[in-house]
């Protein structure tokens, strides 16, 4: 990308599947898989400097920032294959996107700090395997917040949105639907779809104007919330808030509907062209 076009990267929801299973290309996690090889097809990766990815699997108790020259992996899973505690994704850091977004936060009042030590989690590098397997664009991972305080993590969104005027792209890692309890019971094709309702919410919200998208921290107050997402137990919905605060005025679409293990929709979002 030449230092003197401007590409006004997007911001994506994007849903990371069960583990390493999508790219141990597990049946459940197929659909989920093709997807984010697909997201080459959606997002014009050549064009990113970096990706901002705001993971499910990192939850501090102020936002913190991947601020290394290279960061291991860390494979926060169990009980999985032994191949899959040997995959290797090589992406460099962005140290000084790193303190630019550190600064930046510190700018709106939100509490922040740096990091170089801690590995970047399977919710960064199982996603960024399959869609960018060449790894050779930089990322900085970001945390969520332990407190799952919704209007805090669109607030982060919102600081985020202006690195993407700089050709970097926001992604938001988890899953729109994420009932441990339940995941654990499926499938059960007499019983359906359960979470028809608070996935409608979402798509509604999230395709909307920025106005309609601020609703989204009111995600508790709607029907099937906790059955989507129990109470304190919300990471997987925290980076779909961000990523939301980040996609700015414009209303933009969902880009993933996915059946998952028969009973739970899965959506995916995109934010883009805000200008």
């Amino acid at each position: 990308m030449s230092s003197d076009v401007k590409y006004f990267a997007p911001s994506l929801f994007l849903n990371h599947g069960g583990g390493p299973n999508p790219v141990l290309g597990q049946k459940d996690n197929r659909e989920i898989a093709e997807f984010l090889k697909n997201v080459r097809n959606i997002v014009d990766l050549k064009c990113l400097k970096a990706i901002i990815l705001v993971t499910a699997h990192r939850e501090e108790d102020i936002v913190t920032i991947s601020a290394g020259e290279r960061h291991d992996l860390l494979f926060d899973y169990y009980n999985f294959p032994p191949e899959s505690y040997k995959l290797q994704y090589g992406a460099k850091g962005e140290p000084e996107l790193a303190r630019k977004i550190h600064e930046a936060f510190k700018n709106a009042g939100i509490p922040s700090r740096l990091d170089t030590e801690r590995g970047w989690d399977h919710g960064v590098f199982i996603p960024m395997m399959l869609i960018n397997p060449s790894a050779d664009i930089p990322i900085v991972q970001i945390s969520i917040l332990k407190n799952q305080n919704a209007k805090q993590h669109f607030e982060m969104g919102k600081v985020l949105y202006q690195f993407r005027k700089d050709g970097v792209a926001i992604f938001g890692s988890g899953l729109s639907y994420h009932n441990m309890k339940e995941f654990r019971k499926a499938p059960n094709e007499k019983l359906g779809i359960v979470n028809v309702e608070f996935d409608d919410f979402l798509n509604d919200v999230c395709t909307g104007d920025g106005e309609k998208r601020k609703k989204i921290i009111l995600w508790e107050e709607m029907p099937g919330a906790y059955d989507s997402h129990p109470m304190g137990d919300a990471d997987h919905l925290m980076p779909l808030i961000v990523a939301a605060g980040a996609g700015g005025s414009q209303p933009r679409r969902n880009i993933f509907n996915s059946i998952f293990k028969v009973n739970f929709k899965l959506s995916g979002f995109i934010w883009n062209n805000d200008v």
